[in-house]
């Protein structure tokens, strides 16, 4: 772009007006041929640099000292030096092309054409990840940026040395020898001279006369400079120098005159000062200064030089913004911390919404700050060729070569490593990402090479690291091998990466796009994606793709109690990716396009960037082109994971229609027998496209693309042997176009297309879907190629299963394929059934086979004899899985409908078709029952692979046995008995009659346990990836997410919740009896059943909806809560602190809560938000930008079958799982069930009573559950994992406290009152306990008595309701003492909970909101007594209160009166106010705090003064004393000693600071405690 701008500046300065052309170096003409037309479409002619060959070879370049190339800054073309010091004596044998070029550099105006300079060393811009405030905080955001405008202005973070570079710049101006060595400015220079005439400019330069003109000039290059910092994004790489006036800093002129001063002064005069200086200020105040002072000595002392200088972005270090950020925005450091989008543009008319707010959480804020400073130190790390860190080199000092160049020369030419040392080993990212842009195609090619390979070794390496592992264990990660943040850093905010690789792939050269290409490939993380899907297609199990778009979690919502687990929203907005369709370009909406949008985009999301861009045009503009076999590969896998990214981009490459025609036509053209590996993934792009949206299936369809691409599925292959004559790698490129073919007939299958493509595809397809020779197939090493189409082929077989009728609703004679007219789905037919179910158990049988029966004993003994033993049993597994699977779903589709509905014993099937026991006869006899003990021990293995196909083994298994044992009992209830044919194998068929489920229902048993332990251990992993409110770091796609170990695209997540849905199928077939007295087997069983189900909800993802629909149907089954209410009843009786309740729940309870929590726990966390339907305005014309997509849009329970018709792949965005931890808690703490919540309109009043009611159904229901697992829990060992242990205490007590703000209902209600005093007192006892363990952890550490004459507390405030739940925790408790002052009329239960926040183990911030709030409302009386509080009394009262805000709110209270019924009362509220007043103004004797204890006494005694009635309380805070358990020498109730009054009533006297009337008033208190003390004696 620069080096085009310079061209047109040339051109408009040339004295010869009449020349048309410009002339390139090295050539006399542009010569463009019909043959290289093609080539430049879309592409740039790089400026000095010629494809025809030149007339004269240049010579060689100098040698340099790096062992790197070194790039120059294309002004200066190819020459090696600097054209102004070039002698005219050395050009007098150049040609007349170069003379003319000569010319042109002659130009005065060149002065103004420099290379770039080195820039300023900058620190990634953190503060675009996330938002500074949330949006109704516009005042706080206003006052950050005034804030930050004046300390750029003061200059207080100016780089050292700047005012001397003014002045060498100033020098450089004068001297027009080294005017080309002054830096050059985008697009402001240019201005600067285009606006002045070229004498002008020259005379302005050149004159020392006439300074105060290039002042001026180089001041307003300044403000435009400092303007174009406001627009352009900071981290761009062409910033700015920021602000280089030579005027000294306002603390510099400051520390100037003050020391000047102190240098007059004598030491007597200084030392008299300080001490004046000492008495006028607090010593608090002093003490905070001295303090903060050595903490500025120490990181001064600790840091490196330049590292304040590396630190600023923007003028202002990034310490110091994320210091801003957490203390504006407490949330920020939270665990609903926020981050926002990258903000490039100021200006209204960009067209993006800046105001998005991404959420994330975090336990701590210094999380998010070791995680930037880990994302910060990649800056410095250099990487060589192989993308490997370089370790840090010795310095070697100034190395010179042989020729005199050395290393400061080099630096000084090394124009474009503006960052770093131009010397050292190796290129930093962001010198790489420089060096794109060099004059040289071999560098532009090397520095993408390089790119490459850093984002492969980091994605890999990502990868390699444990699920769950990347903020954890941050302290522990070794820089050089930090690839998370290596990855972050790159794909980060900061846009260079994305822009430079948009440039690079309008190269005219074709390696330097194919390494473009290759950079863009490994960011978008194609291959391992690709890895995952065709994994995950494998299971069977989960019939949908999920797109891979980075997504964030949406705010906690008051209405939902602040509960985590928001709606799923995308980086990027859909709206925002295009920004206007292809086909209608109006000059309006294309001049609002902007590079600062696409850049937005960009740092938002990588891959909406680039398609924002225009790649998808590109991508085109290259396949028609005719690539090579290399590019075209990578094109199309670029391609294929734009559409893998979201429905949006999908729906964009369906639109360009040149597009997809150029992808199929390039896999038919040609040789069609040939296969490489791009049309195997031509195939894969069809295939993804028609998945995700069944629009786009029907028109590839219609097109005739699904055909073309699928012809290879018609070819019949004779036998195996010719197969295996094509050679091993034939056979494996065969193999593979083959299954993603099979794969897009599936999809269409599925969206009930394309069925009638059977009869013609069988006969081809028998070859695969019969057992092969397999040690022929071993023998060439090809049985995985084998197995891997076999496994296709029965898939497919599955999904047409699927859509066949009942097999009781059609006639099994029928031979024809039933075909519905216009555009209803076809569905296949039950005379191709019997064919297939052969062939199937064929493959079954062929598990006696001595080859596969060796594989598996020698698997399970572990033994390695054959080299390829785990790709033989993992390739079999998946056959056999999808063999078990197909036979399943066939067997499904013969139970009549009305039995799977409908439980009873006059459910029957008129017949039995034969291949029912011929199925189950053919598992039994096999060895199938026996195979299930090889499977769970496969499930061990240390190959992922492996263990997931068993799993889905098991799975077949199970669904085989339950469909025959359901057919087989319902054929036995009709009056006749099915087939005439009579089997004559008693054993087996034995255990057909008795059922197989009941035969073998001992190891099935074994199995269930099995499963239920991984399952249990599983879910902590999965809940450990969401790092600050989204899937992972970084806004890559899929894996490119960044979270360590692959995240929610992990073998380890797959396999988690492949075993979850194995275990919910279980779980519904081994169904809880429920007895009045359970045995202990039974209770243990049954908990942990419970205990796995929970971790179920927690690894669901959104593919799973129906499995988490089972889950929480058995949850809240009858038989489970039954059990949960014996739980309960037994801790009760156990328990001596909990009384017991005078009642029992009864059936219609159970199936009253049962109904009303599984409707709300669906309707809560399984609804799907609705897209709002764009209006026809909207789609008329693109816009460049679209509306915010609001909070409260529709949101409906939209059931997986709903999505299953329209889009196969399933999103992230719009859904909530996975859940959070709490999710259990949602019952009671949901405000309100209405979805619309406080947007609910006046007509919707009438729906009031009822919605509450809802509500307080719900309550009810989630109270009994909530105290059924916490009992429940109770019994489990103490290593248990439960879900509902390790959710944090302050979760429940919240929630107990949210429950309240809908009314007294709960309360009201006997049952549910019992239930909820009973939650009180429970946690209670653990909040105890919890307080207990962090103070004899503090006592331990400071070996110290933790007491308050020794003037020291226990740091003990771990309920962090503000820091952990939300920064607006205040509206809750306003709202929550509000109800508790209108409605509860000094309820005990009510005033308990209200109580816990006044609790020392409660915040500060919170304590003091509760205070306050309960003192304004003046119910501080109302509040229960201290002993009648769910926690012990210790809580409350120790250790000793200290915070200045407290202390004054009490003794606030105590004047204003509000104190004086609540001690009538004896309200908890005096006894804290007496209890901590009393204990810091006469036991607590820090010296820092002598001025607060003084203030506060003196307080109080004139309040006294003024009010008489108050005596009686002064006196007992004079008189109170706490005993204490750690001092034995003073008992309780014992008074205290004559000296202990006479000592408090000196500290009164001492606080009084000499003060005539508050000394009277202490005479006066004194007398009246003598009296008080003779009237008590009588």
């Amino acid at each position: 772009m620069d080096a085009n701008k310079q061209n047109i500046s040339r051109k408009k300065n040339q004295t010869n007006p009449s020349t048309s052309t410009q002339q390139i170096f090295g050539a006399n003409k542009l010569e463009i041929g019909e043959n290289d037309a093609s080539r430049l479409v879309g592409s740039i002619i790089e400026k000095g640099v010629s494809e025809i060959p030149q007339n004269k070879p240049t010579p060689p370049p100098q040698v340099t000292v790096l062992p790197f190339p070194v790039a120059r800054h294309r002004s200066h073309g190819p020459h090696w030096g600097p054209t102004s010091n070039r002698k005219d004596g050395n050009d007098n044998n150049e040609d007349d092309g170069e003379d003319d070029d000569d010319a042109i550099y002659s130009n005065p105006l060149s002065a103004f054409v420099h290379p770039v300079k080195r820039k300023q060393k900058k620190r990634l811009d953190l503060s675009r990840w996330r938002e500074l405030v949330p949006t109704d905080n516009s005042l706080e955001i206003d006052e950050v940026e005034k804030n930050r405008v004046g300390l750029k202005n003061t200059g207080k973070f100016r780089k050292d040395g700047e005012a001397a570079d003014g002045v060498e710049k100033r020098k450089l101006l004068n001297d027009p020898l080294r005017a080309s060595e002054v830096p050059m400015e985008v697009d402001t220079e240019a201005e600067l001279s285009s606006s002045m005439p070229p004498a002008e400019v020259k005379e302005s330069i050149t004159s020392a006369a006439d300074m105060e003109i290039e002042n001026r000039a180089l001041s307003e290059m300044l403000k435009k400079r400092e303007q174009l910092n406001q627009t352009v994004v900071s981290s761009s790489g062409f910033n700015s120098y920021g602000n280089e006036k030579g005027f000294k800093p306002l603390e510099g002129e400051i520390d100037a005159e003050n020391r000047s001063r102190l240098q007059s002064m004598s030491a007597e005069e200084i030392a008299e000062a300080q001490a004046e200086i000492m008495e006028k200020m607090n010593p608090e105040l002093l003490n905070l200064l001295k303090k903060r002072g050595q903490e500025k000595m120490k990181k001064k002392n600790v840091s490196r030089p330049d590292e304040a200088v590396s630190s600023q972005v923007d003028g202002i270090p990034i310490e110091n913004r994320l210091l801003k950020h957490s203390e504006i925005s407490p949330h920020a450091g939270s665990e609903r911390s926020e981050m926002m989008t990258l903000n490039t543009s100021k200006d209204s008319n960009s067209g993006l919404d800046n105001n998005v707010l991404h959420d994330f959480s975090t336990t701590s804020g210094c999380l998010w700050n070791t995680w930037s400073e880990r994302v910060e130190a990649v800056r410095g790390l250099r990487f060589s060729l192989e993308g490997t860190v370089i370790a840090d080199e010795p310095e070697t000092g100034n190395i010179t070569s042989g020729d005199g160049h050395s290393a400061d020369n080099v630096a000084e030419r090394d124009f474009l490593r503006t960052e770093g040392d131009p010397g050292a080993a190796g290129y930093t990212i962001k010198e790489a990402v420089q060096l794109t842009r060099s004059v040289i195609p071999g560098q532009r090619a090397l520095a993408l090479h390089l790119l490459a390979s850093v984002l492969d070794n980091a994605i890999h390496g990502i990868q390699q690291n444990k699920v769950g592992s990347s903020v954890s264990n941050a302290n522990h990660v070794d820089k050089s091998d930090d690839w998370e943040a290596i990855w972050a850093f790159a794909l980060g905010p900061e846009p260079e990466l994305v822009l430079a690789l948009r440039m690079c792939l309008d190269d005219n050269h074709y390696s330097v796009v194919l390494a473009c290409v290759k950079v863009i490939q490994s960011a978008l993380s194609c291959d391992l994606n690709e890895t995952f899907f065709d994994i995950s297609e494998k299971t069977a199990t989960c019939e949908e793709d999920i797109f891979t778009a980075p997504v964030f979690r949406s705010k906690p919502d008051i209405d939902a109690g602040f509960l985590h687990g928001g709606f799923w929203k995308y980086n990027a907005k859909p709206s925002n990716i295009l920004a206007f369709s292809e086909d209608i370009v109006d000059d309006e909406i294309e001049g609002k396009h902007t590079i600062q949008d696409d850049i937005a985009v960009a740092s938002q999301d990588f891959a909406a960037g680039l398609v924002r861009m225009g790649i998808l045009l590109k991508m085109r503009y290259l396949l028609e082109a005719d690539p090579a076999a290399p590019l075209e590969e990578c094109i199309i896998s670029i391609l294929l994971g734009i559409a893998r990214h979201s429905i949006t981009c999908a729906n964009a490459i369906m639109k360009f229609q040149r597009l997809v025609n150029t992808v199929v036509h390039r896999f038919t053209m040609g040789d069609n027998i040939e296969v490489r590996p791009s049309k195997i993934k031509s195939v894969r792009l069809l295939k993804v496209l028609a998945q995700s949206d069944k629009s786009n299936c029907i028109e590839l369809i219609k097109n005739g693309f699904v055909q073309a691409m699928t012809w290879h599925l018609y070819r019949y292959t004779s036998s195996l042997d010719y197969w295996l004559k094509s050679g091993k790698e034939i056979c494996k490129l065969s193999s593979g176009l083959m299954v993603e073919e099979l794969r897009l007939w599936k999809v269409c299958i599925n969206y009930g297309c394309c069925i009638s493509c059977f009869s013609d595809i069988f006969p081809a397809l028998c070859l695969w879907l019969n057992p092969p020779t397999f040690t022929k197939l071993q023998e060439n090493n090809v049985l995985g190629e084998f197995a891997s189409v076999s496994k296709e082929a029965y898939l497919v077989l599955e999904a047409l299963s699927r859509n066949l009728p009942n097999f009781y609703m059609q006639k099994h004679a029928s031979n024809k394929m039933s075909d519905f007219a216009g555009d209803e789905q076809e569905s296949w037919s039950w005379s191709f059934v019997t064919p297939m179910i052969d062939l199937a158990l064929k493959w079954i049988e062929s598990m006696s086979d001595p080859y596969i029966s060796k594989i598996f004993e020698l698997e399970k003994g572990n033994r390695s004899e054959f080299v390829f033993q785990d790709s033989s049993v993992s390739s079999l597994l998946w056959v056999y899985s999808a063999v078990l699977h197909m036979l399943s779903t066939l067997l499904e589709r013969v139970i009549p409908e009305d039995a799977l509905r409908l439980q009873g014993s006059s459910q029957h099937v008129p017949w039995l078709p034969e291949f029912v026991p011929k199925i189950g006869l053919g598992v039994v006899k096999n060895g199938f029952l026996s195979f299930i003990d090889e499977l769970c021990h496969l499930r061990q293995h240390s190959k992922s692979e492996i263990s997931l196909a068993s799993v889905c083994c098991i799975h077949g298994l199970i669904r085989v046995f339950v469909s025959i044992d359901k057919l087989i009992q319902l054929a036995k209830r009709g009056v006749h008995s099915p087939p005439s044919q009579e089997y004559r194998f008693s054993g087996e068929a034995k255990i057909l009659e008795d059922g197989i489920l009941k035969s073998s229902s001992v190891e099935l048993k074994c199995v269930l346990n099995f499963f239920i332990k991984f399952v249990t251990s599983e879910w902590h992993s999965v809940q450990s990836i969401e790092t600050f409110g989204r899937g992972g770091p970084t806004p890559g796609v899929g894996i490119g997410w960044g979270a360590s170990g692959g995240g929610f695209w992990s073998m380890t997540v797959l396999l988690a919740q492949t075993d979850a849905r194995l275990l919910t199928s279980m779980l519904e077939i081994f169904q809880l009896s429920t007895t009045e007295v359970p045995t202990n087997e039974e209770m243990v069983f049954t908990m942990n059943m419970i205990s796995s189900l929970l971790g179920v909800c927690l690894i669901i993802g959104p593919r799973d909806i129906p499995v988490m629909k089972k889950a929480l149907d058995i949850l809240f089954g009858v038989p489970v809560l039954k059990y949960l209410a014996f739980y309960t009843r037994r801790f009760l009786q156990l328990n001596e602190t909990v009384k017991i309740f005078g009642w029992e729940y009864k059936e219609e309870d159970y199936v009253s809560f049962g109904n009303t929590l599984s409707s709300h726990f669906k309707n809560k966390w399984l609804s799907v938000k609705r897209k709002l339907k764009a209006t026809p305005e909207d789609n008329f014309k693109g816009k460049s930008s679209l509306e915010t997509i609001h909070e409260d849009m529709d949101i409906s329970d939209m059931t997986r079958q709903d999505n299953h018709s329209t889009s196969l792949t399933a999103e992230w965005a719009h859904q909530r799982l996975p859940l959070p931890l709490h999710w259990f808690l949602s019952p009671i703490a949901t405000i309100t069930n209405n979805k619309q919540g406080c947007f609910q309109s006046a007509s919707d009043t009438r729906n009031l009573t009822e919605d509450t009611h809802d509500t307080l159904e719900v309550a009810k229901g989630g109270l009994f559950f909530l105290l059924g697992l916490e009992t429940m829990s109770s019994y489990l060992p103490a290593d248990a994992p439960t879900p509902v242990r390790c959710t944090p205490l302050i979760w429940k007590l919240h929630s107990l406290s949210v429950i309240l703000l809908t009314g007294m209902g709960v309360l009201e209600d006997d049952k549910s009152r019992d239930v909820y005093e009973a939650l009180q007192n429970l946690y209670g006892q653990l909040l105890d306990e919890s307080r207990s363990i962090r103070s004899a952890e503090c006592f331990s550490e400071d070996n110290v008595n933790v007491l308050p004459e020794n003037g020291k507390k226990s740091t003990v405030e771990f309920l962090r309701f503000q820091s952990e739940i939300h920064e607006s925790y205040s509206t809750v408790l306003e709202s929550l003492v509000e109800q508790f002052a209108s409605i509860s009329y000094g309820d005990i239960i009510f005033g308990r909970q209200v109580a816990v926040y006044l609790h020392r183990c409660t915040e500060t911030p919170v304590r003091l909101a509760a205070w306050n709030g309960l003192a304004n409302a003046h119910v501080l009386e109302i509040l229960p007594p201290l002993e009648k509080c769910f926690a012990e009394a210790e809580g409350y009262l120790e250790p000793v209160e200290d915070n200045e805000g407290i202390l004054e709110a009490y003794v606030k209270a105590w004047v204003s009166g509000a104190l004086d019924r609540a001690a009538s009362r004896v309200s908890m509220a005096f006894t804290l106010a007496l209890h901590h007043l009393s204990s810091f103004i006469f036991l607590f004797h820090a010296n820092d705090k002598i001025t607060l204890r003084n203030k506060l006494a003196k307080s109080l005694l004139r309040d006294y003064s003024k009010k008489t009635r108050h005596e009686g309380i002064m006196l007992e805070l004079v008189r109170y004393y706490k005993p204490s358990s750690r001092l034995p020498e003073k008992q309780e109730g014992l008074a205290l000693q004559a000296s202990d009054i006479e000592k408090r009533f000196e500290v009164l006297v001492e606080a009084c600071d000499k003060d005539s009337s508050l000394l009277i008033e202490v005479e006066k208190l004194k007398s009246a405690f003598v009296k008080k003390q003779s009237v008590d004696r009588l």
